[in-house]
Protein backbone atom coordinates (compact mmCIF):
# COMPACT_ATOMS: atom_id res chain seq x y z
CA UNK A 1 0.00 0.00 0.00
CA UNK A 2 1.16 3.62 -0.85
CA UNK A 3 0.20 4.68 2.73
CA UNK A 4 2.79 2.02 4.18
CA UNK A 5 5.88 3.73 2.15
CA UNK A 6 7.63 6.37 4.57
CA UNK A 7 10.46 8.50 3.07
CA UNK A 8 12.36 10.03 6.09
CA UNK A 9 15.16 12.32 6.48
CA UNK A 10 17.15 13.35 9.60
CA UNK A 11 16.09 16.14 11.49
CA UNK A 12 18.78 18.40 13.49
CA UNK A 13 17.03 16.71 16.43
CA UNK A 14 18.45 13.38 15.59
CA UNK A 15 15.31 12.36 14.61
CA UNK A 16 13.35 11.47 11.86
CA UNK A 17 11.07 13.79 9.34
CA UNK A 18 8.70 12.87 6.47
CA UNK A 19 10.13 13.75 3.02
CA UNK A 20 8.84 16.89 1.62
CA UNK A 21 8.69 16.58 -1.82
CA UNK A 22 8.34 20.00 -4.54
CA UNK A 23 6.90 19.13 -8.16
CA UNK A 24 7.34 21.47 -10.75
CA UNK A 25 3.57 20.54 -13.23
CA UNK A 26 0.34 21.25 -13.84
CA UNK A 27 -1.96 17.93 -13.04
CA UNK A 28 -5.14 18.19 -15.38
CA UNK A 29 -7.29 15.30 -16.48
CA UNK A 30 -8.35 17.51 -19.58
CA UNK A 31 -4.93 18.01 -21.43
CA UNK A 32 -2.11 15.90 -22.47
CA UNK A 33 -1.21 12.64 -21.45
CA UNK A 34 1.82 14.00 -18.96
CA UNK A 35 -0.88 16.79 -17.31
CA UNK A 36 -3.04 13.51 -17.08
CA UNK A 37 -0.40 11.70 -15.45
CA UNK A 38 0.53 13.95 -12.88
CA UNK A 39 -3.21 14.71 -11.99
CA UNK A 40 -3.34 10.97 -11.29
CA UNK A 41 -0.34 9.69 -9.45
CA UNK A 42 -0.93 12.82 -7.40
CA UNK A 43 -4.27 12.04 -6.42
CA UNK A 44 -2.30 8.46 -5.29
CA UNK A 45 0.43 10.45 -3.35
CA UNK A 46 -2.35 11.71 -1.37
CA UNK A 47 -2.51 8.74 0.85
CA UNK A 48 1.40 8.72 1.46
CA UNK A 49 3.10 10.26 4.49
CA UNK A 50 5.02 12.55 2.77
CA UNK A 51 4.48 16.55 2.03
CA UNK A 52 4.15 17.23 -1.58
CA UNK A 53 4.23 20.79 -2.63
CA UNK A 54 2.87 20.93 -6.40
CA UNK A 55 3.90 24.82 -8.18
CA UNK A 56 2.50 25.40 -11.52
CA UNK A 57 4.07 27.00 -13.92
CA UNK A 58 1.05 29.01 -15.94
CA UNK A 59 3.18 30.71 -18.84
CA UNK A 60 3.06 26.99 -20.40
CA UNK A 61 -0.54 26.96 -20.49
CA UNK A 62 -1.19 23.25 -19.66
CA UNK A 63 -3.94 22.96 -18.24
CA UNK A 64 -7.12 24.09 -16.19
CA UNK A 65 -6.96 25.27 -12.86
CA UNK A 66 -9.95 23.06 -11.39
CA UNK A 67 -8.16 19.72 -11.22
CA UNK A 68 -4.77 21.28 -9.53
CA UNK A 69 -7.38 22.54 -6.69
CA UNK A 70 -9.07 19.15 -6.80
CA UNK A 71 -5.46 17.63 -5.15
CA UNK A 72 -5.39 19.80 -2.30
CA UNK A 73 -5.20 18.16 1.06
CA UNK A 74 -3.72 17.94 4.36
CA UNK A 75 -0.35 16.74 2.46
CA UNK A 76 -0.72 18.30 -0.96
CA UNK A 77 0.03 22.17 -1.47
CA UNK A 78 -0.58 24.06 -4.39
CA UNK A 79 1.52 27.18 -5.62
CA UNK A 80 0.86 28.91 -9.17
CA UNK A 81 3.90 30.38 -10.80
CA UNK A 82 2.58 33.91 -12.60
CA UNK A 83 3.59 34.70 -15.72
CA UNK A 84 5.49 38.51 -16.94
CA UNK A 85 5.30 37.44 -20.82
CA UNK A 86 8.75 37.40 -20.96
CA UNK A 87 10.80 34.25 -20.57
CA UNK A 88 13.79 35.84 -19.18
CA UNK A 89 11.34 37.71 -16.43
CA UNK A 90 10.23 34.10 -16.02
CA UNK A 91 12.68 32.21 -15.00
CA UNK A 92 13.67 35.06 -12.57
CA UNK A 93 10.02 35.19 -11.06
CA UNK A 94 9.74 30.88 -11.04
CA UNK A 95 13.59 30.45 -9.09
CA UNK A 96 12.26 33.36 -6.44
CA UNK A 97 8.99 31.53 -6.10
CA UNK A 98 11.07 28.09 -5.63
CA UNK A 99 13.28 29.06 -3.79
CA UNK A 100 10.96 30.52 -1.04
CA UNK A 101 8.72 27.16 -1.28
CA UNK A 102 12.05 25.69 -0.70
CA UNK A 103 12.99 27.80 1.98
CA UNK A 104 9.38 28.43 3.88
CA UNK A 105 8.86 24.99 3.67
CA UNK A 106 12.29 22.91 4.23
CA UNK A 107 11.71 21.32 1.20
CA UNK A 108 14.20 17.88 0.78
CA UNK A 109 13.96 17.38 -3.14
CA UNK A 110 13.16 18.98 -6.50
CA UNK A 111 11.17 17.10 -9.27
CA UNK A 112 10.95 19.09 -12.75
CA UNK A 113 7.72 17.26 -13.87
CA UNK A 114 8.30 17.61 -17.60
CA UNK A 115 11.82 17.67 -19.50
CA UNK A 116 10.69 21.16 -20.80
CA UNK A 117 14.02 23.32 -20.80
CA UNK A 118 13.01 25.81 -19.16
CA UNK A 119 11.32 23.54 -16.70
CA UNK A 120 14.85 21.46 -16.16
CA UNK A 121 16.65 24.91 -15.98
CA UNK A 122 14.61 26.48 -13.14
CA UNK A 123 14.93 23.19 -11.21
CA UNK A 124 18.24 22.93 -11.49
CA UNK A 125 19.14 26.16 -10.79
CA UNK A 126 17.01 26.38 -7.39
CA UNK A 127 18.46 22.60 -6.76
CA UNK A 128 22.12 24.16 -6.89
CA UNK A 129 20.98 27.76 -5.38
CA UNK A 130 19.13 25.69 -2.35
CA UNK A 131 21.38 22.96 -2.33
CA UNK A 132 18.50 20.37 -3.10
CA UNK A 133 18.32 17.05 -5.18
CA UNK A 134 17.43 17.41 -8.09
CA UNK A 135 14.87 14.99 -10.45
CA UNK A 136 13.67 15.26 -13.68
CA UNK A 137 10.76 13.66 -14.99
CA UNK A 138 10.64 12.21 -18.79
CA UNK A 139 7.36 11.75 -20.53
CA UNK A 140 8.70 12.09 -23.99
CA UNK A 141 12.51 12.04 -24.87
CA UNK A 142 14.41 14.91 -25.57
CA UNK A 143 14.90 15.20 -29.72
CA UNK A 144 11.72 12.09 -29.86
CA UNK A 145 12.17 11.38 -33.56
CA UNK A 146 8.90 9.16 -34.95
CA UNK A 147 10.02 5.99 -36.59
CA UNK A 148 9.77 6.82 -40.32
CA UNK A 149 12.50 6.21 -42.16
CA UNK A 150 14.88 8.87 -42.69
CA UNK A 151 14.14 11.26 -40.19
CA UNK A 152 16.89 13.29 -38.31
CA UNK A 153 17.67 15.04 -35.06
CA UNK A 154 17.14 19.05 -35.31
CA UNK A 155 20.11 21.51 -35.02
CA UNK A 156 18.04 22.52 -31.78
CA UNK A 157 17.94 19.00 -30.48
CA UNK A 158 21.75 17.88 -31.13
CA UNK A 159 23.24 20.85 -28.24
CA UNK A 160 20.33 19.78 -25.97
CA UNK A 161 20.53 16.03 -25.76
CA UNK A 162 25.11 17.15 -24.82
CA UNK A 163 23.21 19.24 -22.08
CA UNK A 164 20.71 17.07 -21.06
CA UNK A 165 23.77 14.58 -20.74
CA UNK A 166 25.94 16.68 -18.56
CA UNK A 167 22.99 17.39 -16.60
CA UNK A 168 22.35 13.80 -15.60
CA UNK A 169 25.88 12.64 -15.13
CA UNK A 170 26.70 15.51 -12.06
CA UNK A 171 23.34 17.52 -11.23
CA UNK A 172 20.25 15.78 -11.82
CA UNK A 173 18.32 11.67 -11.29
CA UNK A 174 16.05 11.04 -13.82
CA UNK A 175 12.56 9.28 -14.12
CA UNK A 176 11.02 7.98 -16.80
CA UNK A 177 7.75 7.66 -17.23
CA UNK A 178 7.99 4.12 -18.78
CA UNK A 179 10.41 1.47 -19.09
CA UNK A 180 10.71 2.49 -22.95
CA UNK A 181 12.09 6.39 -22.94
CA UNK A 182 15.52 4.83 -22.18
CA UNK A 183 15.52 3.15 -25.78
CA UNK A 184 14.37 6.20 -27.93
CA UNK A 185 16.65 8.59 -25.71
CA UNK A 186 19.54 5.75 -27.07
CA UNK A 187 18.48 6.91 -30.80
CA UNK A 188 19.59 10.16 -30.38
CA UNK A 189 22.56 9.19 -28.53
CA UNK A 190 21.77 10.47 -25.21
CA UNK A 191 23.56 8.17 -22.78
CA UNK A 192 21.88 8.46 -19.31
CA UNK A 193 23.70 6.87 -16.66
CA UNK A 194 21.38 8.04 -13.70
CA UNK A 195 18.16 7.40 -14.27
CA UNK A 196 14.95 4.82 -12.92
CA UNK A 197 11.69 3.63 -15.21
CA UNK A 198 8.38 3.77 -13.72
CA UNK A 199 5.53 1.71 -14.92
CA UNK A 200 3.73 3.56 -16.76
CA UNK A 201 0.09 4.26 -16.63
CA UNK A 202 -2.99 3.16 -15.28
CA UNK A 203 -7.06 3.46 -16.23
CA UNK A 204 -9.93 4.67 -14.90
CA UNK A 205 -13.10 2.64 -16.07
CA UNK A 206 -16.43 4.39 -15.15
CA UNK A 207 -18.14 2.34 -13.83
CA UNK A 208 -21.52 2.59 -15.71
CA UNK A 209 -19.48 0.79 -18.42
CA UNK A 210 -19.57 -2.82 -18.62
CA UNK A 211 -17.93 -5.54 -20.75
CA UNK A 212 -19.59 -6.51 -24.39
CA UNK A 213 -19.35 -9.91 -25.79
CA UNK A 214 -17.86 -10.46 -29.58
CA UNK A 215 -21.65 -10.72 -30.85
CA UNK A 216 -22.52 -7.11 -28.93
CA UNK A 217 -19.94 -5.47 -30.28
CA UNK A 218 -21.30 -3.62 -33.42
CA UNK A 219 -17.91 -1.02 -34.13
CA UNK A 220 -15.54 -3.26 -36.51
CA UNK A 221 -12.26 -1.32 -36.05
CA UNK A 222 -11.19 2.04 -33.41
CA UNK A 223 -8.98 4.05 -33.90
CA UNK A 224 -8.36 6.00 -30.75
CA UNK A 225 -5.56 9.13 -30.04
CA UNK A 226 -4.48 12.59 -31.01
CA UNK A 227 -5.28 12.12 -34.41
CA UNK A 228 -2.12 12.72 -36.57
CA UNK A 229 0.21 11.25 -39.13
CA UNK A 230 2.69 10.49 -36.32
CA UNK A 231 -0.32 8.78 -34.01
CA UNK A 232 -0.66 6.93 -37.48
CA UNK A 233 -4.08 8.19 -38.68
CA UNK A 234 -3.49 7.96 -42.38
CA UNK A 235 -1.97 4.48 -41.90
CA UNK A 236 -5.51 3.28 -40.13
CA UNK A 237 -7.30 4.68 -43.56
CA UNK A 238 -5.38 2.87 -45.93
CA UNK A 239 -6.04 -0.01 -43.64
CA UNK A 240 -9.92 0.19 -43.94
CA UNK A 241 -9.57 0.75 -47.66
CA UNK A 242 -7.61 -2.64 -47.89
CA UNK A 243 -10.20 -4.43 -45.59
CA UNK A 244 -13.08 -2.83 -47.26
CA UNK A 245 -11.74 -4.89 -50.06
CA UNK A 246 -12.62 -8.05 -48.33
CA UNK A 247 -15.56 -6.76 -45.63
CA UNK A 248 -17.50 -4.60 -47.76
CA UNK A 249 -19.75 -3.38 -45.05
CA UNK A 250 -16.60 -2.62 -41.99
CA UNK A 251 -17.93 -0.45 -39.53
CA UNK A 252 -14.95 2.17 -38.35
CA UNK A 253 -14.71 5.04 -35.79
CA UNK A 254 -11.60 7.27 -35.77
CA UNK A 255 -11.88 9.00 -32.34
CA UNK A 256 -9.55 11.98 -30.71
CA UNK A 257 -8.43 15.79 -30.64
CA UNK A 258 -8.27 16.94 -34.42
CA UNK A 259 -7.59 20.05 -36.34
CA UNK A 260 -9.93 21.66 -38.37
CA UNK A 261 -7.16 21.55 -41.26
CA UNK A 262 -6.25 17.99 -40.86
CA UNK A 263 -10.23 17.25 -40.63
CA UNK A 264 -10.41 18.46 -43.87
CA UNK A 265 -7.52 16.51 -45.21
CA UNK A 266 -9.03 13.21 -43.80
CA UNK A 267 -12.70 13.59 -45.17
CA UNK A 268 -10.85 14.43 -48.66
CA UNK A 269 -8.57 10.72 -48.53
CA UNK A 270 -12.05 9.28 -46.68
CA UNK A 271 -13.76 10.26 -50.32
CA UNK A 272 -10.27 9.01 -52.33
CA UNK A 273 -10.25 5.67 -50.97
CA UNK A 274 -14.21 5.05 -51.20
CA UNK A 275 -14.87 4.53 -47.45
CA UNK A 276 -16.81 7.40 -46.38
CA UNK A 277 -19.76 5.69 -45.57
CA UNK A 278 -17.79 2.93 -43.46
CA UNK A 279 -15.73 5.11 -40.96
CA UNK A 280 -17.12 8.07 -38.73
CA UNK A 281 -14.83 11.09 -37.61
CA UNK A 282 -16.18 11.70 -33.84
CA UNK A 283 -13.40 13.72 -32.69
CA UNK A 284 -12.52 14.62 -28.98
CA UNK A 285 -15.01 12.73 -27.25
CA UNK A 286 -15.53 12.39 -22.75
CA UNK A 287 -14.34 9.66 -20.79
CA UNK A 288 -17.26 7.56 -20.65
CA UNK A 289 -18.22 8.36 -24.78
CA UNK A 290 -14.59 6.77 -25.38
CA UNK A 291 -15.29 3.70 -22.70
CA UNK A 292 -18.31 3.06 -24.32
CA UNK A 293 -16.96 3.19 -27.77
CA UNK A 294 -14.04 0.85 -27.20
CA UNK A 295 -16.32 -1.61 -25.07
CA UNK A 296 -18.83 -1.38 -28.66
CA UNK A 297 -15.21 -1.99 -30.92
CA UNK A 298 -14.19 -5.54 -31.89
CA UNK A 299 -10.39 -4.11 -33.00
CA UNK A 300 -8.67 -1.19 -32.06
CA UNK A 301 -5.96 -0.44 -34.63
CA UNK A 302 -3.28 1.88 -33.00
CA UNK A 303 -0.16 2.11 -35.95
CA UNK A 304 1.63 4.80 -33.51
CA UNK A 305 5.31 6.08 -35.25
CA UNK A 306 5.84 7.76 -31.93
CA UNK A 307 4.77 7.26 -28.35
CA UNK A 308 6.25 6.57 -24.31
CA UNK A 309 3.66 4.30 -22.72
CA UNK A 310 0.38 4.47 -25.45
CA UNK A 311 -2.12 5.01 -22.63
CA UNK A 312 -5.02 4.15 -25.46
CA UNK A 313 -4.03 0.84 -25.95
CA UNK A 314 -3.83 -0.01 -22.09
CA UNK A 315 -7.70 1.57 -22.54
CA UNK A 316 -8.75 -0.56 -24.78
CA UNK A 317 -7.39 -3.74 -23.11
CA UNK A 318 -9.21 -2.64 -20.18
CA UNK A 319 -12.67 -3.07 -21.98
CA UNK A 320 -11.41 -6.56 -23.65
CA UNK A 321 -10.78 -4.78 -26.88
CA UNK A 322 -7.52 -6.35 -28.55
CA UNK A 323 -5.12 -4.30 -30.32
CA UNK A 324 -2.82 -4.13 -33.75
CA UNK A 325 -0.21 -1.79 -33.85
CA UNK A 326 2.95 -1.27 -34.64
CA UNK A 327 5.90 -2.47 -32.88
CA UNK A 328 7.55 0.29 -31.81
CA UNK A 329 9.69 0.35 -28.26
CA UNK A 330 6.75 1.99 -26.45
CA UNK A 331 4.27 -0.85 -27.78
CA UNK A 332 6.84 -3.98 -27.61
CA UNK A 333 8.11 -3.03 -24.28
CA UNK A 334 5.39 -2.16 -21.97
CA UNK A 335 2.98 -4.27 -24.17
CA UNK A 336 3.94 -8.03 -23.70
CA UNK A 337 0.72 -9.67 -24.20
CA UNK A 338 -0.44 -11.38 -27.37
CA UNK A 339 -3.77 -9.31 -27.03
CA UNK A 340 -1.92 -6.96 -28.59
CA UNK A 341 -0.58 -7.60 -32.04
CA UNK A 342 2.76 -5.93 -32.97
CA UNK A 343 2.83 -5.58 -37.12
CA UNK A 344 6.48 -4.17 -38.65
CA UNK A 345 6.37 -0.38 -38.71
CA UNK A 346 4.98 0.93 -41.99
CA UNK A 347 4.16 -2.48 -43.22
CA UNK A 348 0.12 -1.51 -44.22
CA UNK A 349 -0.25 -5.34 -45.20
CA UNK A 350 0.89 -6.08 -42.00
CA UNK A 351 -1.51 -4.63 -40.34
CA UNK A 352 -4.44 -5.79 -42.65
CA UNK A 353 -3.64 -9.39 -42.18
CA UNK A 354 -3.20 -9.15 -38.44
CA UNK A 355 -6.76 -6.86 -38.29
CA UNK A 356 -8.36 -9.17 -40.21
CA UNK A 357 -7.32 -12.11 -38.63
CA UNK A 358 -8.54 -11.03 -35.39
CA UNK A 359 -12.11 -9.99 -36.95
CA UNK A 360 -12.82 -13.11 -38.89
CA UNK A 361 -11.98 -15.54 -36.07
CA UNK A 362 -14.07 -15.64 -32.77
CA UNK A 363 -12.80 -18.02 -30.46
CA UNK A 364 -9.16 -16.51 -31.24
CA UNK A 365 -10.53 -13.42 -30.42
CA UNK A 366 -12.53 -14.26 -26.65
CA UNK A 367 -8.87 -15.88 -25.64
CA UNK A 368 -7.53 -12.74 -26.76
CA UNK A 369 -10.50 -9.88 -25.21
CA UNK A 370 -9.98 -12.28 -21.90
CA UNK A 371 -6.18 -12.14 -21.92
CA UNK A 372 -6.59 -8.39 -22.64
CA UNK A 373 -8.70 -7.62 -19.40
CA UNK A 374 -6.13 -9.60 -17.63
CA UNK A 375 -3.34 -7.99 -18.62
CA UNK A 376 -4.84 -4.34 -18.20
CA UNK A 377 -5.97 -5.12 -14.34
CA UNK A 378 -1.78 -5.07 -14.06
CA UNK A 379 -1.77 -1.60 -14.14
CA UNK A 380 -3.41 0.83 -11.87
CA UNK A 381 -2.50 4.53 -10.73
CA UNK A 382 -1.61 2.87 -7.50
CA UNK A 383 1.13 1.10 -8.79
CA UNK A 384 2.42 3.62 -10.83
CA UNK A 385 2.59 6.24 -8.33
CA UNK A 386 3.95 3.41 -6.34
CA UNK A 387 6.87 2.75 -8.90
CA UNK A 388 7.46 6.80 -9.02
CA UNK A 389 8.16 6.55 -5.44
CA UNK A 390 10.50 3.93 -5.83
CA UNK A 391 12.67 5.63 -8.46
CA UNK A 392 12.80 8.87 -5.96
CA UNK A 393 13.48 6.24 -3.09
CA UNK A 394 16.37 4.98 -6.10
CA UNK A 395 17.78 8.52 -6.74
CA UNK A 396 18.48 9.55 -3.31
CA UNK A 397 20.24 6.20 -2.22
CA UNK A 398 22.77 7.30 -5.60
Amino acid sequence: MLGDLLFTRNNRRGGLDLLRILIIAWPCIHKGGAERWWYYVLNELRNTNCSYFITVPLSLNLGCYKCPAMLRSSNVSLVYMNSRRSVLLDLILWIKVLINVIRNNSIDIIVAGYQTPRIVLVAILASIISKRRCFVVFHMPIGWLPYYRGVELSRVHKPLVKIYEFLNRYLSFFIFCSPSVVYDLKRVHLKATRFCSAKGSGVIVPSMINYRAYESRNIDIIHLASISKIKGANDVLLVIKKIKEKVPNIRAVIVGGISDSLKEEIQSMLKDYGIEDNVKILGYVDEFKKFDLLAKSKVMVYPSYMDTFAISVLEALSMGTPVVAYGIPAIKINYRTNAVAKAQTGNIDDLVEKTLKLLSDKQSWEKLSKEAMNFAVTYSWSAIAKSFLACVSEGLRE
